[in-house]
């Protein structure tokens, strides 16, 4: 080989070796910034939750679970939520929260926004993101209720006045 060929590498190498270090911090960092921002926002959410009068958790996600009445402190928690979800909403929208992390996520707030206690409360709490029609659609979106079979299906569509779900469209 020519002394060129090695001059050539002694000058390349190191560059390329800079390079990939730099490479493997940024993807070491993102992976950090991942695992930061799920302990933080799991936090946020274990405060709502607590927050939450439990009797109107329950009855969220079971039938059999008495409906409590409305007051101001569930439509207080549930604005909170909604608020919660809208943060995540816009940090996924603009890339900085992993797709595995948010379909992780995305099954719970779908979980939960369809919910009976969440249905009833919607309406009073929409004006608050009526600046941002587009997560307000995202929320409609993901509060229709679960697609049932048969003809149980339609009847349920027709009481929410809905057509068939479609995609939340940040997946």
């Amino acid at each position: 080989m020519p002394p060129n060929i090695w001059l050539l590498f002694a000058q390349v190498g190191p560059f390329l070796l800079g390079f990939l270090g730099i490479c493997v911090a940024l993807i070491n960092q993102r992976r950090q910034l991942n695992a930061q921002m799920f302990i933080e926002f799991s936090g946020r959410f274990q405060e709502i939750l607590r927050m939450f009068p439990t009797q109107a958790w329950l009855a969220n996600y079971n039938p059999s679970q008495p409906m409590p009445p409305s007051s101001q402190e569930i439509t207080d928690c549930t604005l909170y939520s909604i608020q919660f979800i809208a943060d995540a909403y816009h940090l996924r929208k603009n890339g900085l929260i992993s797709r595995k992390i948010w379909l992780l996520w995305e099954r719970q707030i779908k979980r939960t926004l369809s919910g009976r206690v969440f249905q009833r409360e919607r309406e009073k709490v929409a004006v608050e993101f009526s600046y941002d029609p587009q997560f307000l659609k995202y929320v409609k979106t993901l509060m229709r209720p679960e697609r049932l079979p048969s003809s149980t299906a339609v009847a349920s569509d027709a009481l929410a006045g809905e057509s068939a779900p479609g995609s939340t469209g940040l997946q």
